[in-house]
């Protein structure tokens, strides 16, 4: 391959990390404003505003939430997968994981969407919470691992690095317990404890772990592929 040759593919595979760095920053910019607008409408809804309205839409926007960041980082971590050996293995589980999340997010946007409908909303909802807890387990660990694999690289020091890991495994400890809590309420609102409320609150902590997880994975995942 002459020197031309070489020029033109790296052009290409720039453009091509450029495009999936924009479409990680987009999708997890959406999760941000989606986790957001739940805070907001649960708030609304423990208040007295219209309850069951905001919680059928809260659960909608959280819904949308993990489709936007499972199905932006799924896509763009297997494009690299693709170009990559080195992690390879690491980041095709990475993907697999956000795959279920998209799928997660989907099925519960689809609950609160018929839950809007009328369809037994109170179980439906509180299903859903049970859902987006689950997936809130699994991202929590998927949190870590992309931060691992930028903070490999990010820092020369070892003890910055050290520092880093700390602080990221303790933000991942942190959206793995909302996701539990997010379990345990929506299985209380199945037995008709509070269930109104107690899905309420669930969305509100859902929806502040997408809010802050938006721009935790997004900022990571730009720099893998930065760095690559």
């Amino acid at each position: 391959m002459d020197m031309a040759q070489q020029r033109v593919y790296g052009a290409d595979d720039a453009a091509g990390k450029n495009k999936a760095a924009k479409d990680v920053a987009r999708g997890t910019l959406a999760e941000g404003i989606a986790g957001a607008a739940a805070v907001v409408l649960s708030i609304l809804g423990l208040v007295g505003i219209f309850p069951l309205i905001m919680l059928y839409v809260a659960t909608i926007a959280v819904g949308a939430a993990l489709l936007f960041e499972g199905g932006a980082i799924s896509a763009r971590i297997s494009s690299l997968v693709g170009q990559r050996m080195e992690n390879r293995a690491e980041l095709s589980d990475i993907a697999s994981a956000m795959t279920t999340e998209f799928v997660a997010g989907a099925t519960g946007l689809a609950l609160g969407v018929l839950a809007l409908l009328g369809i037994a909303p109170i179980t439906l909802v509180s299903v859903a919470s049970i859902v987006y807890g689950g997936a809130l387990i699994m991202g929590g660990s998927v949190t870590a691992r992309i931060n691992a694999l930028s903070l490999n690289e990010s820092y020369e020091s070892e003890t910055a690095r050290s520092v880093a890991k700390e602080a990221v495994s303790a933000a991942s400890g942190v959206q793995i317990l909302i996701g539990i809590a997010a379990v345990v309420l929506g299985i209380m609102a199945l037995l008709n404890i509070m269930a109104v409320t107690l899905v309420l609150v669930a969305m509100l902590a859902l929806g502040f772990a997408d809010m802050l997880s938006g721009g935790a994975i997004g900022a990571r995942v730009l720099a893998v592929f930065r760095k690559h």
